[in-house]
């Protein structure tokens, strides 16, 4: 009888405790199994570095107020002093995103050189002082040398936030604060939105860069490098001392079992050399990982809501509605920001493929009805008369499945792909593919709009919104609540 319970209680331990993998054994030991509330110093860290997403979210809507001011003849609206042509529009547009891939492309190694605090400060005073450039203007020239400097560091943004936020955040909060990141950039469009109409071009542009005076203050004295990148320099004294500020709320041996899973992760992608190109195919997992992300990345651009957002002003005060296109632009901000607000609270629920899924078949369908309706518009079909109301509820459903998913997840899934030793490499080639792809668009719809029709370019968007959803559907694995370590044995199956 005894010799049998023995053996019982052996057999249990060998099936808790022996790992699968031995390269992922620290996963099989968790210490921390009990969640706990994030402490106020995250959500305080959270929120500053976030301060530069909302004044990204301002950047990305400047031209919706602003190009209708710059086309009007009266020198006291427009500081040019002559109206702008579409052609200086669309090298306003374009020119600014050809920038964009300079940022991710040629920078993306910083945060690995001089650390993710000190570039989002560099990210910071660049934008700062570019905007001052821009608010002070009175030559298209210098609006094409200032929205480009600008574009320049908000590409980097997007490499190095996501990093940050990954490596400040645990297992089990990393998808919250991931979302809320994305929350911030629609909360900075909707802040856009409502004062440019109200304001010259000169308070705008300055009150789109007002949010970055307290964001460098507060990053430069009070917020910590991330306890990864520390780590990953030896630093073990530096890493603990911000591990207890960012978790005060556990005990110094949680703290500890915090530091050694750090370390542990570090340790397990030794063995690959650090951050070189080539290292991003050298497994199967990232191999996969860069597809992955690559196509979620390129879904965001192709679902038309980074183009269309810039342009809501001029292409409403054309679609005949009952609505101008500031207001138009107001009510898809705040839409916007609500859906944004609703992802936080259910993707850590229902998890962030079903959430991205959803977004990517939801948005192809208003996109279409949009599209048909620009086209009666177009060759001044009777129906239009009825059914002017019909574009403004199209966009509103549009923006609001798109906050669901493709505009709060996709960019935030990009860390969690790849282990840290191509992180940052790997998230820079990613968004400098996406953002060749968005100047591409960004320049042409004006053009491609201007000749064939804006419901061309609309349904080219509805189409690409199906791909995605069929791409999603096969390649995304689930990487709610695991590990870095665990989504990489995903991965490499």
């Amino acid at each position: 009888m005894t010799n049998h319970h023995d053996n019982e209680m052996v057999s249990l331990k060998e099936i808790t405790y022996k790992p699968v993998n031995h390269e992922f054994r620290i996963q099989e030991l968790k210490p921390n199994s009990t969640k706990k509330r994030d402490t106020f110093f995250l959500y305080f860290s959270v929120l500053t570095v976030n301060l530069l997403m909302i004044v990204n979210g301002s950047s990305l809507v400047w031209t919706s107020p602003v190009i209708p001011q710059l086309e009007s003849t009266n020198p006291e609206i427009n500081p040019l002093g002559e109206k702008i042509t579409t052609f200086q529009i669309s090298i306003l547009v374009g020119l600014p995103s050809l920038f964009t891939i300079f940022g991710s492309f040629f920078f993306g190694k910083l945060p690995d050189v001089i650390g993710r605090k000190n570039t989002l400060i560099c990210i910071s005073l660049g934008t700062f002082l570019s905007n001052v450039a821009v608010a002070f203007g009175k030559h298209i020239y210098l609006y094409y040398a200032g929205r480009s400097i600008a574009n320049l560091c908000l590409g980097l943004l997007f490499v190095v936030l996501p990093i940050y936020l990954n490596e400040i955040c645990e297992d089990h909060n990393r998808a919250k604060h991931g979302c809320l990141m994305m929350f911030f950039l629609p909360f900075g469009s909707l802040y856009g939105y409502l004062l440019g109409p109200i304001t010259s071009i000169k308070l705008f542009t300055l009150l789109c860069a007002a949010p970055l005076i307290p964001q460098l203050i507060f990053l430069w004295l009070l917020i910590p490098e991330t306890p990864v990148y520390t780590a990953s320099k030896g630093e073990k004294g530096a890493t603990m001392k911000i591990l207890r500020k960012l978790r005060s709320n556990k005990t110094d041996y949680e703290i500890r079992e915090d530091y050694n899973q750090i370390e542990a992760m570090l340790k397990a992608n030794s063995k690959a050399d650090r951050g070189g190109f080539k290292n991003i195919f050298e497994t199967r997992a990232s191999r996969k990982g860069f597809i992955v992300g690559l196509g979620c990345c390129l879904s965001i651009h192709m679902s038309g809501v980074p183009v269309i957002m810039g342009f809501l002003g001029p292409i409403f005060n054309d679609a005949g509605t009952n609505l101008s296109g500031n207001m138009v632009a107001i009510l898809v901000g705040c839409v916007k920001l609500l859906f944004f607000f609703v992802t936080i609270t259910i993707v850590g629920r229902f998890g962030r493929r079903p959430l991205l899924l959803l977004s990517s078949i939801g948005t192809a369908i208003p996109l279409g009805v949009l599209a048909v309706h620009f086209y009666l518009n177009s060759i001044h079909s009777p129906m239009i008369v009825n059914i002017r109301w019909l574009p403004v509820a199209c966009v509103l459903i549009y923006i609001a499945i798109y906050s669901l998913g493709l505009g709060s997840i996709a960019t935030s899934l990009l860390t969690e792909l790849f282990p840290n030793n191509v992180r940052a490499i790997a998230t820079s080639v990613i968004m400098t593919i996406g953002n060749t792809l968005l100047l591409l668009l960004t320049t042409g719809f004006p053009i491609v709009s201007h000749f064939l029709g804006v419901h061309y370019c609309i349904g080219i968007f509805s189409v690409s919104c199906v791909f995605s959803f069929i791409f999603i559907y096969y390649m995304l694995p689930e990487t709610k609540g695991k590990s870095t370590l665990e989504i990489q044995e995903i991965l490499s199956k």
